[in-house]
């Protein structure tokens, strides 16, 4: 089965995805994320959705239009909510478009499982196949796992297991396809997520444990070598202004 969360919030987005991962549901095969609607609809007219799991208040589409449209795509799809709001209209809404599951932000572990339980066994009831998943890219694949764990510690020896090729033909193969290492394409990544969190305000600490670094001082020493600049100064030229984030 393909599940989908969708959140315009990135790090909740990833830290559902990874509390997910950590339950260990066999019949979820494959994880996706999408940070709006319009990302998610996409997504959902080039793949088969099985579980939708969604936020309802996002920017231009919110979750309960996302469901109707997905819907219309793949009417199997069993829709879950996620969301800070408890509001009437939006439960009867989403009674409304059938959705089986109304969590409320924050949301526990075994509350979650229990959902995802119950959407698995629906949509296994549900009678329609659930469709194979085509085959894979290798290197897209392995660029795709960097960009979604992005908050871990990635080693490169489980990514090429996974894909069932040796460590040395793996290093080789993703050097000739992308011109660079796999450990560089990591940082590359690492670098420009920071980039963005460091433009939005954040402070350095809040990016390093984001982003994985065992210690602030390890990340802006990568930050520097990467941007040749600190943290503040790289916000400083970017917005021709002041800051008063503590490095």
């Amino acid at each position: 089965m393909r599940l989908l969360i969708v959140d315009d919030d990135k790090f909740t987005c990833r830290g559902i995805q990874l509390r997910i991962q950590n339950m260990n549901l066999k019949p979820i095969q494959e994880i996706h994320m999408a940070f709006s609607g319009e990302e998610a609809l996409a997504f959902a007219r080039e793949n088969p959705v099985d579980i939708l799991l969604t936020d309802i208040k996002m920017v231009n589409m919110n979750g309960l239009e996302l469901i109707r449209r997905v819907k219309e795509l793949h009417p199997h799809v069993c829709s879950l909510i996620l969301t800070a709001y408890a509001s009437f209209p939006y439960a009867q809404q989403a009674i409304e478009l059938g959705v089986i599951g109304f969590l409320l932000k924050p949301c526990g572990k075994e509350e979650m499982e229990a959902m995802l339980q119950k959407a698995i066994a629906q949509r296994e009831a549900s009678g329609a196949p659930t469709e194979t998943p085509p085959p894979r890219s290798p290197i897209l694949w392995a660029q795709t796992y960097v960009q979604q764990h992005l908050s871990e510690k990635i080693d490169m020896v489980l990514v090429a297991n996974e894909l069932d090729l040796s460590y040395s033909y793996f290093s080789k193969l993703f050097k000739q396809e992308t011109g660079q290492s796999f450990s560089n394409y990591i940082i590359e990544e690492k670098m420009k997520e920071a980039g963005r969190q460091v433009l939005a305000g954040r402070r350095t600490g809040q990016i390093a444990r984001d982003l994985g670094y065992q210690s602030p001082q390890n990340f802006n020493r990568s930050f520097v070598r990467y941007y040749q600049c600190t943290p503040g100064e790289y916000r400083r030229r970017k917005t021709g202004g002041e800051t008063d984030e503590k490095e």
